[in-house]
């Protein structure tokens, strides 16, 4: 992505006596803030319609996986890309790329735009009058085509059955709590019985009684939702307010926290072999709300997902 830096200055009080290097990166950073709204909203809208189509990208057996992956260095796509491309498994090339190895697409090929999230550098002063580099967000957008639509590319990675094969789920499930729990040394308790929650200010996670749960995969389901809020204590990844207390229900904080939940424990869920599909019933009430959710905030889906791929990586203790 290419930002258009304009050498026009522009008029007004605001930019009187100002540098014009300090000019400049207040451009970029406004000509950044319309990008990023364009491609929240892009985003969001291709989420949206998955959801319209009553499908819930996160809950798919493919999400689990991440079977769609760079040719180019056959690493897997993040979180936010593996919904987007709505689980096509297999390799992905950008135009560029394609040209660069004397490759055609084959005639009615369609690309799909994916996003990457990068940053530049901004200069500020901190609450000491120190200067401090600030990073500042954006995201990168490509178009690529999948190599089955492409013709004249040399096969450079084996193919790859990303089918999930696990005979004992709950004892995998078990395994990667326990590992967790004990490592970030945070308590599990069992002392309320209708409730299951996450305290922030005391680090613990409390659950009601296995025998209360319909199945040992339900269990399953809430105990790694909970671990997903503990991944983001100060300690860990910091997700949470400084005063150590979870934002007010329907506030935007509490629905991106909500939502990196629910995306982390049903990939933890997928890499076990557990399914957590709902009934129709349920299906059709959670979805209405996420489409909710997601027309009042266009930049829910992509921040989401980007924490929730960290909290995944933070609770197995793996970064590909």
């Amino acid at each position: 992505m290419i930002f258009l830096l304009r050498l026009i200055i522009p008029t007004g009080r605001a930019m009187t006596g100002l540098p014009l290097s300090s000019i400049l990166l207040y451009d970029k950073i406004k000509t950044n803030e319309v990008i990023m709204n364009k491609a929240y909203e892009e985003i969001t809208n291709k989420i949206i319609d998955q959801l319209k189509n009553g499908c819930v990208p996160w809950e798919q057996p493919w999400f689990g996986v991440r079977g769609a992956r760079s040719y180019n260095t056959n690493k897997a796509y993040s979180f936010l890309n593996q919904l987007i491309l709505g689980g096509e498994a297999g390799h992905y090339i950008t135009w560029h790329q394609l040209n660069m190895l004397k490759g055609h697409l084959r005639k009615g090929s369609k690309g799909k735009r994916v996003f990457f999230w990068s940053t530049f550098d901004k200069a500020e002063e901190n609450e000491n009058g120190e200067k401090v580099i600030r990073k500042i967000p954006y995201l990168k957008t490509y178009t690529v085509f999948h190599v089955c639509d492409c013709e004249g590319l040399p096969q450079r990675w084996i193919p790859q059955d990303f089918t999930v094969k696990n005979n004992k789920p709950i004892e995998s499930a078990e395994k990667i709590a326990k590992d967790f729990l004990d490592r970030e040394k945070i308590e599990l308790k069992h002392n309320n019985v209708n409730e299951a929650y996450y305290s922030v200010r005391y680090d613990y996670i409390n659950l009601p009684p296995l025998e209360r749960f319909n199945s040992p995969e339900n269990y399953a389901a809430v105990l790694f939702h909970e671990m997903v809020h503990a991944s983001g204590h100060k300690k860990r990844l910091n997700r949470f307010r400084v005063n150590d207390t979870s934002s007010p229900y329907g506030s935007p904080d509490y629905s991106r926290e909500e939502l990196v939940a629910e995306m982390g424990s049903s990939f933890l869920l997928k890499q076990v072999g557990i399914d957590n599909s709902r009934t129709l019933e349920q299906s059709a009430a959670y979805i209405q709300s996420w489409i909710a959710a997601l027309k009042n905030d266009y930049s829910l889906i992509a921040i989401a997902a980007s924490r929730a791929e960290r909290a995944v990586e933070y609770i197995l203790g793996t970064k590909e």
